[in-house]
């Protein structure tokens, strides 16, 4: 576990890691290079499994300056919208917070790595041509307003995978009757995992490193050997009973990958290379 810098891009923080480790290694969950905080880095075998870790809830707090909006959402970007900024109390920003929880449609910023016409939805804001995005569904199980400082709302949010906080500053500043974007954005948790126990990509050291299986804390554990192992292991079907879901697989008290429960059947999913 990382905790990237602000001003630092997730692929430096990542390559620190890499040249300290002396392995190679790849990350999960990009930050964008103002935005601070948890990042997972993996290296070695462990990249393969990075795919179960995305519909982890992630936790972010975050402060939204009203008044101006840019056309990347955070402090980065140039201005494209400015409006007062009406008195607003805690009681008005907490009403307006609970029309952005639950189950939400979400039109992404022009600025992310979305593609349009095969093309990154940035690299064509970048060059001036008009990116209309789709609203995507997303997830938004929290959002707690910390403080209320004038024209600067501080909050804490929980959010799935694929949710843009920078465009949930800009809906909550638009339902405040106003509009914003970030000034800071800062990654707590992904799932159980938290920012407090990570550390700056130079002070990273072997023994940092947590054990894929271990990693994958959420997921239960299933046991081969025998004949079903050899059957799991050359991408066969085994029964085995249990709620359906991703599972560890160890085959004589050694990892070997994820299988999937399914009716009864244990398929592989995502296996160590033999």
């Amino acid at each position: 576990m990382v905790d990237k810098p602000e001003g630092w891009t997730s692929r430096k923080a990542m390559n620190v890691v890499q040249r300290r480790l002396r392995v190679r290694g790849g990350y999960e969950g990009t930050l964008d290079p103002f935005a601070s905080g948890l990042l997972l880095v993996g290296i070695g075998r462990a990249t393969r499994f990075f795919q179960f870790f995305r519909p982890l809830l992630k936790e972010y707090v975050a402060t939204l300056l009203l008044g101006s909006e840019t056309d990347t959402l955070d402090p980065e970007g140039e201005v494209v919208s400015t409006a007062p900024v009406p008195p607003i109390t805690v009681e008005d920003v907490r009403g307006a917070a609970t029309s952005l929880t639950g189950s939400l449609e979400q039109v992404p910023p022009k600025f992310s790595a979305l593609k349009v016409r095969g093309r990154r939805a940035y690299d064509l804001a970048r060059e001036g041509k008009e990116v209309a995005l789709k609203p995507r569904k997303v997830f938004v199980e929290k959002l707690e307003i910390l403080s209320v400082d004038g024209d600067r709302i501080t909050f804490r949010c929980v959010v799935s995978t694929g949710t843009y906080v920078r465009a949930l500053g800009r809906d909550l500043a638009r339902a405040l009757g106003t509009v914003g974007h970030l000034i800071s954005l800062r990654r707590t948790a992904i799932g159980d995992f938290r920012v407090e126990r990570a550390k700056h990509p130079e002070e990273v050291e072997v023994g940092d490193v947590i054990p894929t299986e271990e990693a994958l804390y959420w997921m239960g554990k299933v046991s081969l050997s025998g004949r079903e192992a050899r059957l799991f292991l050359n991408g066969g079907r085994v029964r085995v009973e249990g709620e359906e879901g991703p599972y560890r697989v160890f085959v004589d008290g050694r990892f070997v990958g994820v299988g999937r429960l399914e009716g009864g059947i244990l398929k592989p999913e995502r296996l160590l290379p033999r």
